[in-house]
């Protein structure tokens, strides 16, 4: 069971009741998913009405789009987040922060002990961790590694038996940045997690991947439980991956969208760190941005520990110019 104290993006329903606007009359900025997601196909009815089927074609496409075979499709990555602290013994737990906050909480909860430190503070921790993880871009804040630091860093943790564990849920529209290009050559101790929602938009189907050692995959199989993937996502999630046309759109959708949302933000914002999903800034009056926004229907992500907003993309141009519209009303 999840922790309900940690917040998440994406809790629409919650906003409209509590600033009194109908739910069709917000924009939802909130979460990083693209605003444009992949169009469902009609599904069959024999999907409904038959249990999942393992031995279908999604792994042999998730293994194509994702260039690795060491893979299990999972119900979202959040099973492998809370699943994978439990794949080892007690160990030191290096995260780099500020990160997703489901990761912490499960290894916390695991009994591991872990170390919040900087994305500047890794080589410093590296002799001294047994696992060492990271979301590759970051989030919130959009930090990227390169393959070259990555991998310098898990020839170090290897070296000793410990873990890379690397977040690329928003790495599909840079694939060629992946770790997965190269697991081939890192397959002791490297686990990469992937997520169908983020760039297909597929959230609500709760379908992702994990890269790993047998081993590992064979524990979380075995804690996942069978049919844990239901058939429409098993369904859905095949015919998404191999839609390469739309992918291909997608991608230079999310580049132009999120190049925009940097372009307008920073007209009244300093310092606005940008990602193909989402834009990230820290500011003084971050909670009043939020409020104000929300007043006029415009949801975003405040982060209270570190006094900063987040900006998901808008899906049109009249949803920018709407934002655009509430900014020039709050700094005039």
């Amino acid at each position: 069971m999840t922790n309900n104290k940690i917040k998440h993006g994406g809790n629409l329903r919650e906003a409209a009741k509590q600033y009194n606007i109908p739910l069709e009359n917000w924009i939802d900025l909130s979460t990083g998913i693209t605003p444009r997601p992949w169009r469902v196909s009609k599904i069959p009815s024999y999907v409904w009405q038959r249990l999942p089927e393992s031995d279908d074609d999604l792994l042999a496409v998730a293994q194509a789009y994702y260039a690795c075979d060491d893979l299990l499709p999972i119900a979202g990555s959040q099973i492998a987040i809370q699943s994978l602290p439990y794949c080892r013994k007690r160990s030191r737990v290096a995260i780099v922060s500020p990160c997703y906050a489901e990761h912490p909480y499960w290894w916390q909860k695991a009994g591991h002990e872990v170390l919040f430190i900087s994305a500047d503070d890794v080589e410093q921790y590296l002799p001294s961790v047994d696992v060492l993880l990271l979301i590759n871009p970051n989030n919130p804040d959009t930090h990227f590694w390169t393959v070259d630091t990555l991998q310098q860093w898990y020839q170090q943790l290897s070296a000793h038996n410990g873990w890379l564990i690397v977040d690329e849920a928003f790495m599909d529209s840079t694939s060629e940045r992946s770790l997965l290009n190269h697991y081939r050559h890192m397959p002791r101790g490297l686990v990469v997690l992937r997520s169908i929602g983020k760039f297909f938009g597929l959230a609500g189907i709760r379908l992702g991947f994990i890269a790993a050692a047998s081993n590992i995959l064979q524990k979380i199989e075995a804690m996942q439980g069978p049919w844990a993937v239901s058939h429409p996502a098993r369904y859905l999630g095949q015919q998404a991956l191999s839609d390469q046309k739309w992918q291909e759109n997608n991608r230079k959708f999310l580049r132009e969208q999120s190049k925009k949302l940097h372009i307008l933000l920073s007209r009244y914002f300093k310092d606005v760190d940008t990602c193909h999903y989402f834009c990230f800034l820290r500011h003084h009056q971050s909670i009043d941005i939020k409020h104000q926004l929300a007043k006029k229907g415009i949801w975003i992500r405040y982060f209270e520990d570190f006094n900063a907003i987040r900006f998901g993309l808008p899906a049109n141009s009249k949803e920018f110019q709407r934002l655009d519209d509430c900014f020039s009303i709050i700094f005039r």
